[in-house]
This record gives C-alpha cells, sequence and structure tokens, in this order.
C-alpha cells in the first residue's frame, strides 16, 4: 500500500485532468475518487489542496470546489483541434484515429469525446 505521501499526487492529477474553471470538484468528490486507490477524507483533501496552493499550483476555491486554472488548452480549443484532425484530408482514417487517441491522453479527462 502506499504511504500517505501518495495522496498529494492523487490530490494534483485529480485536480490536473479532472478540472477546470466550469468543472469545479468538491472535497468530498475529490475524497470520493481518491478513496478508490488510497483511504482518504475531506479534511485531508483540504490540508493537502492549501499545501498545493502554498507551494505555487495555481488551484481556485469557488463557491462550487477547487479546479486547477492556467490550463493548457480551453474547451473551445480543444474540441477545434479534435475536429481539424478529424476533417483533415490527406491521412488515413486509421492514422487520423490514432493521432486523436494520442492526443486524448494529453488532455483533460472532461474535454476528450464520448466514445
Amino acid at each position: 500500500m502506499p504511504g500517505k505521501k501518495y495522496l498529494i499526487i492523487l490530490i494534483l492529477k485529480i485536480l490536473e485532468t479532472n478540472t477546470d474553471r466550469e468543472h469545479p470538484l468538491t472535497q468530498i468528490k475529490i475524497a470520493e475518487q481518491v478513496s478508490e486507490v488510497y483511504p482518504c477524507d475531506r479534511k485531508t483533501v483540504g490540508r493537502n489542496i492549501a499545501f498545493l496552493q502554498e507551494i505555487g499550483y495555481p488551484i481556485v476555491k469557488t463557491a462550487y470546489g477547487f479546479y486547477m486554472s492556467g490550463k493548457q488548452f480551453s474547451v473551445e480549443e480543444t474540441q477545434f483541434i479534435m475536429r481539424a484532425v478529424r476533417e483533415a484530408t490527406g491521412k488515413p482514417e486509421e492514422e487520423k484515429e490514432q493521432l486523436l487517441s494520442r492526443l486524448e491522453k494529453l488532455l483533460c479527462k472532461i474535454y476528450r469525446r464520448k466514445k
């Protein structure tokens, strides 16, 4: 079983991949996701978020929860990139699907296309 230090990494990854301004998560929701891997409660999430903010991570608190600001791409930009790849000519469909698959791994979960 991983140590408690593992919690901060899990919380950071959740904030990086599952949140943005339009999709904040509460401490309870984050704790539920972390608890799928390692036992965690709301207060532990709060302490770890405060630490991450102290060391400079751009985590924003709203009335609806927390999110990581400063994402590489907005939702609209992500949709544009994915659409451009799908509609591009000059590449076989199989190659475009492989490229889309690789792009999806780089993009935030909430921006990924529905399968």
